[in-house]
């Protein structure tokens, strides 16, 4: 009658690569993206690292089920306006992160400037 599908084992992996380096100073990085439910909130993550390192990152609430907070190097948002480099932040991390979680993102900006002047 019909065709007997065999069964075949699937299985799923992870590939889990460490870095490891010394702690540095700011420990954030360029961003440090805040879940809803994580140990310490983005008002004390940022009163730490205002002690440590004043006035180089700014804290920016955002409207996200599991995100509460992104703290950001302002230097990065003197580069990309922040309307349009926090939601790509968010939108490549929500991914892999839930509300427990805090996540440092590293950010490579490159900016390209082309000139043409008349000869």
């Amino acid at each position: 009658m019909g065709e007997k599908v065999s069964n075949y084992n699937s299985s799923v992996y992870a590939s889990i690569d460490f870095t490891i380096s010394r702690f540095n100073l700011p420990p954030v990085g360029d961003a440090l993206i805040i879940g809803k439910r994580t140990p310490i909130g983005p008002k004390a993550l940022m009163n730490a690292i205002n002690e440590m390192t004043p006035n180089l990152y700014k804290l920016i609430n955002v409207d996200h089920p599991y995100i509460e907070a992104v703290i950001i190097k302002k230097s990065s948002l003197r580069k990309v306006d922040e309307g349009k480099l926090v939601p790509r932040i968010i939108k490549n991390v929500e991914k892999f992160m839930d509300e427990t979680d805090s996540l440092h993102v590293a950010i490579d900006i490159k900016i390209y400037v082309k000139e043409e002047i008349q000869l």
